[in-house]
């Protein structure tokens, strides 16, 4: 298993709770607006974007349900206006204890996410404080960068290589992110769009397993630098 240095996450589907909310202002402006679409249940949705359907940004989201292109635009804009206060989101069960206990450690924390800085800070509370600001990459960051330019600033202002950073997902095109950015890559299978039978690359199945395996990643990134470091002391004496 890879040491890691970093650990970047997507928010919806991985530290948020978020699917059922984010279906249902679809079914909500779908009946606002007449068009009668039928929304897909959470199984469904998880289908289409595991056939590799963009899903975010939040206009694209609209667009997969069945969202005809002007109102696709017009949905989303009262998403950004609308959701955060209408629409009730919290961490799964164990995410705050596992932010905490990984920001313990001293690894560095970072959000890379096409949702928005306002939803993110509402959803996680507190827990939002565990992460650097300098590698907060939300939708309306003024820095404007997708996914794997985000993961590539982010290792760029650490200054480690971005095989030293992980990217947790929930979404095939997170993969493809993180591929793209050269950095490790972890699934999580109870988000928007990653199975267990998905193999091309790590995944688990609960926060909990997620705890376990980010922080084995963490401790065999310590053990290395400390390994490194008597090493050049050992080499200095001789």
């Amino acid at each position: 298993m890879p040491a890691v240095a970093a650990i970047f996450f997507d928010v919806d589907g991985v530290l948020i709770d978020s699917l059922e909310a984010h279906l249902q202002i679809c079914r909500d402006k779908s009946r606002e607006f007449g068009l009668n679409i039928a929304i897909p249940e959470a199984h469904g949705f998880r289908e289409i974007v595991r056939s590799g359907v963009s899903v975010s940004p939040m206009k694209q989201f609209f667009l997969a349900v069945g969202f005809p292109e002007p109102f696709a635009e017009r949905a989303n804009e009262d998403y950004q206006r609308e959701f955060a206060q209408r629409y009730a989101l919290a961490p799964f069960s164990g995410v705050r204890e596992m932010l905490t206990e990984l920001a313990g450690t001293g690894v560095a924390l970072g959000l890379v996410t096409s949702n928005t800085r306002a939803n993110v800070n509402s959803a996680l509370s507190e827990s939002a404080n565990l992460f650097k600001p300098d590698l907060l990459f939300t939708v309306d960051d003024p820095r404007r960068l997708g996914k794997a330019d985000s993961l590539r600033a982010g290792a760029a202002g650490m200054g480690i290589a971005t095989r030293l950073a992980i990217y947790v997902g929930d979404q095939p095109k997170d993969f493809e992110a993180a591929c793209d950015a050269g950095t490790q890559f972890l699934g999580v299978t109870f988000g928007w769009g990653i199975s267990p039978q998905d193999t091309q690359f790590d995944t688990v199945d609960s926060v909990e397993e997620l705890t376990r395996d980010l922080g084995k990643r963490v401790k065999d990134a310590r053990f290395s630098q400390n390994a490194r470091v008597g090493k050049g002391r050992r080499e200095g004496l001789g």
